[in-house]
């Protein structure tokens, strides 16, 4: 729309009260010589910066009545203080979009989500109710936003029992309100037991001295006296074991059934060609070693403990006829070192079971949020197998972000496909199934793994809904909590139960806090799932010759899936199963078919 046609419409605001909410309809209109009763409709018509803006009167009625389904809707919680009765207050605010006819569907998802983002800009982002109002408008009266024909924002206070949680706190506090950043009020001694647990079982398999430990757990008014009383608390629930040399690792508590054998040894033993296992399971986080070996049967579990280097550990055991290992990675943070580290363990994982023929990377991952689409966005819990996109590829790591002379970004982005399609066909046959009919193996597999690993320190139960929120940055470190896409038709198609999508994954550290670049990359690159950086572990798998691959990801938040910490468990527990699904779901080349 030109610019001399813009100054012939005018953009005309009209509130109205429905029950706790308000609405405000904002239309674009063309400019007509405004008389009789019309005229009496208008309260305000601005002047100056403000011409072709027009406030009319409260209207009693129904503010949508005659909209019709909104075409895209938004909505998002306002974390918000009342400056008079310092109260903090919650605000939810939704926008619901129609369109011109001409706009097609990708025009209506674009235009709404990049209307919203300007709206929210934390440099300019209205600190009142009238200046969010006058923003909208202002937005609506530009060119850019030409497509758009009319826009209900619905404003309402939520009541105390109806407000959610604010961003990372339990309840409302000083700490925490709107685009504050939440400070962790627990004792500190619970935050040292907790991160040395956690740097524990991120080493895993790999032996950590007390000096290490010290060195790395940075936490606020941590002594190490108070370190060493945490250890010594550990070592007393068993959730750790100190070896001999003082080094201290991570210990791997039995199942409730199906016991797992643990044994040290110096080398592994040599087994036959016909006795090898053909499937390999990496995992990196220890919630996720458990998930997947609480999916096997008859299992033994070799660790080989080194003092210096890398130690490791092979869980080796069947899943239906298929003869598996599985193993961790050792990862202490994702720094370039630990990334290498992960190659050199998938290489040595793949140079001693020389007869694997399928590799799994099994674990967690974030989901990339579609904010509009509810049909692509993946929820914490949900699944992603990795299926090659229209170009070949599965997997996308960016190691470079470059900005052009011209304001334009250009990432340099390794790809990653496999050589043989078998395992996409197997996920192919899959899909066709359940095209037809309910095909869902792995919530019996979940149910099974949940009773063996009801014993671990981690709860593998689904966190509870309210607590999968979905947050979205909007610049200098401010955030702000949307409500998830809703199915048009108000349909539950999860019912508690995880859904499974098929899509390509992509990594890169240059991005993995920044929201923005984020998600531009998703959208480049048509990705589902963001990950840690496995760069390093597909080069190893590609390195030793393994042609066949296939990653499952289960959603544990909404940047890489290590941010959350309270989802992993569950979270790991859904990837294992899909995998277990997956492998029973060919034949072994040592057996018959199997009945799955």
């Amino acid at each position: 729309m030109a610019d001399e046609e813009v100054t012939q419409t005018e953009i005309i605001m009209t509130p109205s009260k429905k029950g706790k909410a308000t609405h405000i309809r904002i239309e674009r209109r063309k400019k007509l010589d405004m008389n009789g009763t019309e005229s009496d409709e208008r309260h305000h018509v601005g002047g100056g910066e403000h011409k072709g803006l027009v406030v009319n009167k409260s209207s009693q009625g129904n503010a949508e009545e005659d909209l019709g389904a909104a075409h895209v809707q938004l909505a998002f919680n306002c974390f918000m203080v009342d400056m008079k009765t310092q109260k903090h207050l919650v605000e939810g605010r939704k926008l619901k979009f129609w369109y011109v006819d001409s706009a097609d569907y990708l025009d209506q998802m674009t235009t709404g989500f990049e209307f919203f983002k300007e709206l929210l800009k934390p440099e300019n982002f209205p600190k009142d109710y009238v200046g969010f109002i006058r923003k909208c408008m202002k937005q609506m009266q530009t060119s850019k936003y030409n497509l758009i024909r009319k826009l209900n924002v619905e404003i309402q206070v939520l009541d105390e029992g109806d407000a959610p949680l604010t961003p990372g706190g339990s309840h409302l506090s000083d700490e925490h309100f709107a685009f504050a950043k939440v400070k962790d009020s627990r004792p500190v001694y619970e935050i040292v037991r907790e991160k040395l647990l956690t740097i524990l079982e991120s080493a895993y398999p790999n032996i950590l001295t007390v000096e290490d430990l010290i060195r790395i757990v940075n936490v606020e008014d941590a002594t190490e006296e108070m370190l060493r009383e945490q250890l010594e608390e550990l070592e007393k629930r068993e959730l750790v074991k100190k070896l001999e040399n003082g080094g201290y690792v991570r210990h791997v508590l039995g199942t409730k059934t199906g016991e797992t054998e643990v044994q040290v040894v110096k080398q592994m033993n040599v087994v036959s060609a016909s006795n090898q296992p053909t499937i390999a399971i990496i995992t990196a986080n220890y919630c996720e070693k458990m998930a997947v070996d609480a999916m096997m049967e008859n299992k033994t579990t070799y660790v080989k403990y080194k003092v210096k280097g890398e130690s490791n550990a092979y869980t080796i055991g069947f899943i239906g006829e298929h003869k598996c290992v599985s193993t961790k990675l050792p990862m202490i943070g994702h720094d370039r070192s630990a990334q290498i580290s992960s190659g050199n363990t998938t290489t040595r994982l793949l140079g001693t079971f020389q007869q694997v023929e399928h590799v799994f990377v099994v674990g967690v991952g974030g989901g990339v949020p579609h904010f509009t689409n509810y049909f692509k966005h993946l929820r914490m819990g949900d699944v992603l197998i990795s299926e090659c996109d229209a170009a070949g590829n599965l997997y996308y790591y960016c190691d470079k972000v470059l900005q052009e002379k011209d304001g334009s970004i250009v990432y340099n982005t390794k790809t990653f496909r496999p050589k043989d399609y078998f395992l996409q066909e197997v996920i192919k046959n899959i899909k066709a199934v359940r095209s037809q009919r309910h095909f869902a193996p792995w919530e019996k597999y979940m149910k099974d793994g949940l009773e063996l690993l009801s014993t671990q320190e981690a709860d593998y139960n689904r966190p509870p809904t309210e607590t999968d929120r979905l947050t979205m940055m909007i610049g200098e470190g401010n955030i702000i909590e949307m409500q998830h896409p809703h199915h048009p038709d108000g349909i539950d198609e999860r019912h508690g139960m995880p859904k499974v999508f098929f899509g390509a994954i992509g990594a890169g550290k240059r991005f993995a806090r920044d929201d923005d670049l984020r998600l531009d990359f998703a959208a480049k690159n048509g990705l589902q799932t963001f990950d840690s950086e496995f760069d390093q572990v597909l080069g190893g798998i590609l390195g030793s010759v393994k042609d066949s691959f296939l990653f499952i990801r289960g959603i544990a938040d909404y940047s890489d899936g290590m941010q959350k910490t309270e989802w992993q468990p569950y979270a790991a527990l859904v990837a294992a199963a899909v995998t277990k699904s997956i492998i029973k779901s060919f034949k072994s080349p040592y057996g018959s078919e199997d009945e799955a």
